[in-house]
This record gives structure tokens, C-alpha cells and sequence, in this order.
């Protein structure tokens, strides 16, 4: 063979192994565009699914915050516009995103907006007269529907673009009290439901309303143009939005930017350009799982819980915070129902809720307990049924989280406002039972005056005025309870109140009932009435008594303790600080689970009838919440009690303080004055008058304020004191003594009532004395007041 053909023969070889190289790399190069071409839809379709459910759950959890502001038990519209701020503010810091929560009237007028910085403009707004349509149209909805409503995107009054939802308040009784109202600016919203750097980076997505794009990120001319577009529908509030979503350029030249790579091969021999082509194939096989763990990191690494299940209610996926929060392995959970897993009270609930996924708009929430690794947790899910072409629901899908928290903190906002009714009850009661009590005690010590009574007939007096004071001593609880009594707070040592109580419970207690107890050697100043500590401690105390049925063990201990807003994250009106801690244990029978929960409840007891009022610790819970305090149980049957009382440290050492003793005139010196007395009790009024007569004052009587004001502009270079009862009708006290001293600035005015409203009794300037009252105790109060 010639060097010709040898030649030729080489190159022909050369040649085929070059032609044979190139079409090897560019049927590589199709195959793996159209592998990157599905990879990407298949990568972008999943992502933007989940960043639907995101979405929707987002602000599905947000839309629930109205609901649960407008399901509130409020009783009057007063009663919202007081107390809506601070039920809002416990709401607003859970979800952020949230522009604003307000109340509307059921006329339509914006009363108060939370948070109210930035957001004055829509203060006293009437939406009926709104601009804009969608916004006449939803407030109209609103008010025929129970329902959830919601506008379209519009210009908020407070700037900027959103829209805003609405839902209707009733009272217990059915009565409209008004609206719910939240608003949400659309880029905040969004940019606090999607704010996840990856996803930014890769995708660029749109948000669509009634066609009009309302939100994009980042800015793109691209979103439409893209062969990868993916558009979804968005239940938001019972209306549909689009979700647009499409890859980025950036990430589409990233993906293929390996082709280029494998370009620069071509013409090099056929055995470099497959080792090249294997070494590409192996790079491009890295590269496509760092995207994959990338993609995993976004899509499963969320802390809300997301599920498949089938109509039979087996797992088809679950994802790992599900896992994690069960403690089970997905092996364990996927194709086994998830049923068993959820409280056997609550099934029924949470099958009806998935039962009526199958009628539109095919969405459904309920709240359930489920036993996962922590022991039984509330768990509050959003579903969503999947439909196949024909419309019919073919499986599940639900994102869950858990609220265990927030249901304690709603448990406790609830108890605390049925503790306030119960308070405002027991003054409105002790009212007028102060104003009758003080009927009978007056005329009994009047007739206790006439000496002309048989022994027989004064016994029976003075038995009368011991009932009398028993019935007083019940007001007191009463006052106690609705927080009208009246405290001398003073700085004190803890340990040695302890102390004292101890060496007297040690002399009362059987020899069978073994009393310990342990102080530190630091002092444990607080500030609180001593009277009200000690009966809050010996009420305990005798608790542990009778449940130990006089034989057994009590321990008292005292301890200083840093509380931090982890532990107090329940309790919603106590503050994070130092605290004085003291624990009364007993060995006794304990309390069972179902009682525990009320036994802070008024007129609730497990005593025998005549045995107790159950308002012992009634008081003691209203006592130590006063102090800015809590009291914490830990009890279960047979295994004793254990009641911990948390008290805020003082922080400055002190004695108490001790008011200057009054020196007490004498009669001749307040003989013949004159005293105005205003009751609109005629009884009272009588009584209160003949008594000062009795001393020698003279006296002047109206039974209202406004004629107590009357009789003063007559007579007010004459009169020396007024006695006023602080509630009276036409005109309060209150209202008389502001006319009063805008004439007269030095009159001497006692305050004579059975009930002073708590807001109120802290500001008063003058002195009060409390219904029902003893005559000595009414006259001496006088004598000190004429003489200060």
C-alpha cells in the first residue's frame, strides 16, 4: 500500500472519527436540551404549585386573624370600640404582612384603626360613600352574608394599593355591631408570604386581578414571553387571583451553559470529544443535583406542614416538618390512614371538614388534636381538594401548622374577659346590697340608742347587728371580686410574713399535720396590701388543710425567680421580671382534671352545702392579678397540690406607709353646722340625717345631685360639709363636686357609696367611706375631716 493510499486512509479515518465525534455530540447535545427543557417545566410547574399553596395559606392565616377578631364575644359597641385595640394588638404581631385591623360601624364609618400610625387617614372614613365600587360592593356583602368578603384590588385610603376584607360582628343576642375590617397592602403581603432568596433568584412570578398584574417580582419584561409560563389560580378569600410563573434568563443561561462548553470540543479527535463528552456528561450530572438539592431546600424545608392524602384517607405524601412533628419516618406514614393519628373527639369534625371539600369552592379548615411526638397538640389545617378533568375530586392536599399556643392564649383571653363580666356583676350586686345592709344596720343601732329597751329586745338587736356584719363581711368579697376594695399597699418582707403566719398555723394545726417550711435568708420585699397577701396565703393553706383531711404534710417555701417572656407566653397580661415565688405543697387527695379549670370561678365549690361560698379563691385570683401577680396549679388525683403565687419584686426597700392620725374635735366645737346630705335612698338619706342631728349638726337633705347643687348655690356661705352618694340619678356625685369647686374650693365633701366604679376610685381626691357603715365609723370620719 502506497503512502497515497495510506493517507487517504488516515484521513478517511481521521474524517469518520471527526464526523462520527461531531453527530455523537450533537445527538447528545438534543437529547440533553430536550432533558433540560422538561426538567425546567417540570421544576417550574412544582415550585409555582407550591408557591400557590404558600400563597393561599399565607393569606388564608391572615384572613383568619378577621375572623377571629369579629368572633370575639363582644357585647356592645362600646364594648368593641374599648377593647378593639388591644384585642388587635394581640393579633397584628402574630402574622406579619398585615397592614392595619379596623372597626366599622354597622353605618359604614371607619372608629378606630390599629395600628394608628400611618394609617389616620381611614380613621372615621364612611366606606359607603367610597370611590370605588369593589368596596361598596364588598361592604354589601358583608352585611347580608356571615361570611368573609372581600374587595377587589383598589388605592387604600391609608396609600398605596391592597384590598381589604370585611366580616360582620354580632352580639350574643344576634344584634349587628359592626364589621371586622383588614388591609392589606398587596406588595407587603407578598413580599412577606415569598420571601425566600432562592426562589427570587431563579423565578420571576406575577399576581393577577381580573387581568390586572398587581404584583411582580422581580421586574420583568419577560413573565408572558416565556415557553416555560406556568398560570395557576389563587383562592384568596372565596375570589380568584392568577399566579403567572416563569424561570428567570439568568437561570435558563446557567442551566445551559454546559452546551457552550461542549461547542468548544468539536474538531478535536474523536477520543478527546467522548472524554470530553463523558467529563460534560459527568459535570452536568452535578450540576443538575446541586439544582435538585436546591430545588428540595425550597419546596420541603418549610416549617408548615404539608400532606396528600386519597378519598380513603391514606398518606400520598407528607412532607419532613410533617415527619419531624410526628416523629415518623415517611416509610411509616405513606400509604396508612391518617386518622389514627388525630383525637378520637375530634374525627367527626375533621371528616365532615373533608367531606365538604367535594361542593364548591372546594376548600375547607379545621382545627384538630392530633398525638404527635410532643403528646396531643391543636393542629389548624387548610384544605384543598383536587379535582380531575371531569370536575370530581380525585385526592386531598392540606398545609397545616401547629397553634397550641395561640388557642391557650385565646383560652386565656376568654377566661379573662368572663372574670371582668363577673366583676362588673358582683359591684352592680354589691351596690345595692351595701345600700340595704345599710338600712338595717342604720335603724338598728338607732333603736340600739333608746335605752328603753327590755334585755330580751337588745339581745336580739345585738344579734341582728352580728348578722349584719357577717353580711358586710361578704361585700367585702364581693368588692374584692369586682376589684372595689379598697387597698393600703405598703413595702414588706415576704419571708417574714411567712414567718409569722407559720408560727400561728403551728399552734392552730393537729399534731398529725406536719407544717415545713423553707426561706431564703435575702429578703423578699414587694410591694402589695399585707391584709390581702395574708388572706390570699391562709385561704390556700386551709385548702391544703381540708384536702389532706388533717393528717398529712405541708410544705411552705418562698423563692426569688426571673420569669421571661418564654415562660409567660400564655399569660398575657403579666410582665417579664423578678418575681417572689411562694409554693404551698400538699401530700393530699389532689384535684381532678376536670375541676381544675374552674376552680378560680366565682361561687363555684366542691365544699358541702354551708361548708363554703366559693369565693375563696375567687379572691384570691382577683387579689393577686391587682398585684400584677399569677397563681399557677399543679395537681392531680392522689398526688397532692401544689399552688405557686407569683408576686412582683419591689424595687425599693421600705416601712409602709402610715397616714398622720386625725386629732378628733370635740362636740361643742361642731355643734350647730350645717352639712348637706344628697342619697337617693330615702331610707338612707333619713337615717344619715337623724344621725348627725343626733351630734348636734344641723342639716340639709336632697335626694339627687342636681338638688344637692341647688341647695349649695342657696346656702354655701353657710354649709361646712357635704356628704354625697357617688351614684345618684340626674347627676353623680362626681358631677356635683366638679360644679362644687368651681364656686367653692375649700368645702369639706365626704364621698358615702356601696360601689365606686375601679377606674374611677383611684382618682378621687376627696375621701370615701364605704357602704354599709357602722355610726362610730360614720362619725369619726366626720370629726377627722372637719378637723383636717
Amino acid at each position: 500500500m502506497n503512502s497515497n493510499t495510506v493517507r487517504y486512509r488516515q484521513n478517511f479515518i481521521s474524517t469518520a472519527v471527526f464526523v462520527l465525534g461531531l453527530l455523537l455530540v450533537l445527538v447528545f447535545g438534543v437529547v440533553s436540551s430536550k432533558r433540560d427543557e422538561e426538567r425546567i417545566l417540570l421544576e417550574t410547574r412544582i415550585t409555582a404549585e407550591q408557591v400557590k399553596i404558600r400563597l393561599e395559606s399565607c393569606i388564608d392565616s391572615r384572613a383568619k386573624q378577621v375572623t377571629a377578631l369579629a368572633s370575639i364575644p363582644w357585647e356592645t359597641r362600646q364594648n368593641v370600640i374599648n377593647t378593639w385595640a388591644k384585642s388587635a394588638s394581640i393579633l397584628l404581631p402574630i402574622y406579619s404582612g398585615v397592614h392595619a385591623f379596623n372597626y366599622m360601624d354597622p353605618d359604614g364609618f371607619i372608629r378606630v384603626v390599629y395600628p394608628l400610625d400611618g394609617n389616620k387617614p381611614a380613621l372615621n372614613a364612611n366606606l359607603h360613600k367610597h370611590t370605588n365600587a369593589s368596596v361598596r360592593r364588598a361592604l354589601a356583602a358583608a352585611e347580608s352574608s356571615s361570611q368573609l368578603t372581600r374587595t377587589d384590588i383598589v388605592s387604600l385610603l391609608q396609600s398605596g394599593k391592597g384590598f381589604a376584607l370585611y366580616k360582620r360582628i354580632l352580639s350574643p343576642t344576634g344584634q349587628l355591631l359592626g364589621f371586622a375590617n383588614g388591609v392589606f397592602r398587596v406588595h407587603d403581603l407578598m413580599d412577606t408570604c415569598l420571601s425566600e432568596q432562592p426562589l427570587r433568584n431563579q423565578f420571576v412570578l406575577g399576581v393577577f386581578d381580573n387581568d390586572e398584574l398587581i404584583y411582580s417580582q422581580p421586574q420583568s419584561n419577560m413573565l408572558l414571553q416565556s415557553p416555560y409560563l406556568v398560570n395557576l389560580p389563587i383562592e384568596i378569600v372565596g375570589r380568584p387571583w392568577q399566579l403567572s410563573f416563569a424561570p428567570l434568563e439568568s437561570y435558563l443561561y446557567a442551566t445551559n451553559s454546559v452546551v457552550d462548553e461542549v461547542g468548544i470540543g468539536l474538531g478535536i479527535l474523536t477520543a478527546l470529544l467522548l472524554a470530553i463528552a463523558s467529563r460534560t456528561l459527568l459535570r452536568q450530572q452535578s450540576y443538575l443535583t446541586e439544582k435538585e438539592e436546591k430545588y428540595r431546600l425550597l419546596v420541603e424545608n418549610q416549617t408548615d406542614m404539608v400532606v396528600k392524602v386519597n378519598l380513603d384517607g391514606d398518606f400520598l405524601y407528607v412532607s419532613p416538618s410533617y415527619c419531624k412533628t410526628f416523629g415518623k419516618p415517611e416509610s411509616e406514614l405513606l400509604n396508612h390512614q391518617f386518622l389514627p393519628l388525630v383525637h378520637e373527639d375530634d374525627r367527626e369534625l375533621t371528616q365532615k371538614s373533608l367531606e365538604s371539600l367535594k361542593y364548591h369552592p372546594h376548600t375547607s379548615y379545621h382545627r384538630q388534636r392530633a398525638m404527635t411526638k410532643d403528646g396531643w397538640r391543636w393542629l389548624a389545617w387548610s384544605n384543598t381538594a383536587v379535582l380531575d378533568s371531569m370536575g370530581q375530586m380525585e385526592a386531598i392536599t392540606a398545609v397545616g401548622r401547629d397553634i397550641t399556643e395561640i388557642r391557650s392564649l385565646e383560652e386565656n383571653i376568654a377566661h379573662s374577659q368572663k372574670m371582668k363580666a363577673l366583676g362588673e356583676m358582683a359591684g352592680g350586686i354589691t351596690h345595692d346590697f351595701n345600700n340595704m345592709l345599710q338600712v338595717i344596720i342604720g335603724n338598728v343601732e338607732c333603736l340600739l340608742l333608746d335605752d328603753t329597751h327590755s334585755k330580751v329586745t337588745k339581745r336580739t338587736l345585738e344579734q341582728i347587728c352580728d348578722v349584719i356584719v357577717r353580711a358586710m363581711n361578704l361585700t367585702e368579697k364581693l368588692s374584692t371580686l369586682s376589684r372595689q376594695e379598697k387597698t393600703r399597699k405598703e413595702v414588706f418582707d415576704m419571708n417574714r410574713l411567712v414567718e409569722e403566719l407559720v408560727v400561728l398555723l403551728e399552734r392552730t394545726l393537729p399534731a398529725s399535720v406536719c407544717l415545713s417550711s423553707l426561706l431564703p435568708e435575702q429578703p423578699l420585699h414587694i410591694v402589695a396590701d399585707r391584709a390581702q397577701i395574708e388572706q390570699v396565703l391562709l385561704n390556700i393553706f386551709f385548702n391544703a388543710r381540708d384536702a389532706i383531711d388533717s393528717n398529712g404534710n405541708i410544705s411552705i417555701n418562698t423563692s426569688r425567680e426571673m420569669v421571661d417572656r418564654n415562660f409567660l407566653k400564655q399569660m398575657h397580661d403579666v410582665d417579664p421580671g423578678e418575681y417572689c415565688v411562694i409554693k404551698i405543697v400538699d401530700d393530699g387527695c389532689g384535684i381532678e382534671p376536670k375541676i381544675l379549670p374552674r376552680i378560680f370561678d366565682p361561687f363555684y365549690t366542691t365544699k358541702a352545702s354551708g361548708s363554703g361560698t366559693g369565693l375563696g379563691l375567687a379572691n384570691c385570683y382577683s387579689i393577686v392579678k391587682q398585684c400584677r401577680g399569677m397563681i399557677l396549679v399543679d395537681s392531680s388525683p392522689g398526688s397532692g397540690s401544689s399552688f405557686s403565687v407569683f408576686l412582683p419584686m419591689s424595687q425599693a426597700e421600705g416601712e409602709p406607709h402610715r397616714e398622720p392620725q386625725l386629732l378628733v374635735q370635740t362636740p361643742d366645737k361642731i355643734r350647730n353646722k350645717l352639712v348637706l346630705v344628697a342619697d337617693d335612698n330615702v331610707e338612707i338619706l333619713k337615717l344619715t340625717r337623724l344621725c348627725l342631728q343626733s351630734l348636734g349638726f344641723e342639716t340639709l337633705g336632697a335626694e339627687s345631685g342636681r338638688q344637692a347643687l341647688e341647695l349649695f348655690h342657696l346656702h354655701r356661705h353657710e354649709i361646712s360639709l357635704i356628704v354625697l352618694d357617688f351614684v345618684m340619678p340626674e347627676m353623680g356625685g362626681q358631677e356635683v363636686v366638679e360644679q362644687v369647686r368651681l364656686v367653692d374650693s375649700e368645702v369639706k365633701i365626704l364621698f358615702v357609696s356601696g360601689y365606686i366604679p375601679e377606674e374611677v376610685s383611684g382618682s378621687l381626691k376627696e375621701p370615701v367611706i364605704r357602704k354599709p357603715y357602722k355610726r362610730t365609723e360614720f362619725l369619726e370620719t366626720i370629726e377627722q375631716l372637719l378637723n383636717s
